[in-house]
């Protein structure tokens, strides 16, 4: 068995890229997508402008070409070998921190699907 790490890919829904896009045009630092272990929405997916990564986050690459994904460090196991899905979601109501909460969207994790037949624990 090998102790490499089992890849983790985030992939976008296609409402989820013009979701990104739209919230890109109308800020002007960088974005970057926290998948955090937070207290109350746990691991959904936070878009933050200007955010800056903390020790313990892991920087899994970028999305739509200049957002940069991030993940709490704890969550890395539970996430490895596994395909993570953003999706969003329609939520006028929504009091998030969120970037994206202000055009009534909310971003998810849509499934965990084990990558291209990678074992799962």
């Amino acid at each position: 068995m090998s102790d490499s790490p089992r890849p983790i890919e985030v992939v976008l829904t296609a409402a989820a890229r013009d979701a990104l896009a739209r919230v890109g045009t109308a800020r002007r630092g960088a974005l970057t997508l926290v998948i955090g272990n937070g207290c109350c929405d746990s691991t959904a997916p936070y878009l933050f402008e200007s955010y800056l990564t903390g020790p313990g986050e892991v920087a899994l690459g970028e999305l739509a070409g200049a957002v940069e994904v991030v993940l709490d460090r704890q969550l890395v196991p539970l996430f490895a070998g596994h395909e993570v899905v953003i999706d969003v979601v329609e939520d006028p109501a929504g009091d998030s921190f969120s970037c994206e909460s202000e055009l009534g969207l909310r971003f998810t994790l849509a499934r965990l699907p084990a990558l291209h037949g990678a074992a799962t624990r």
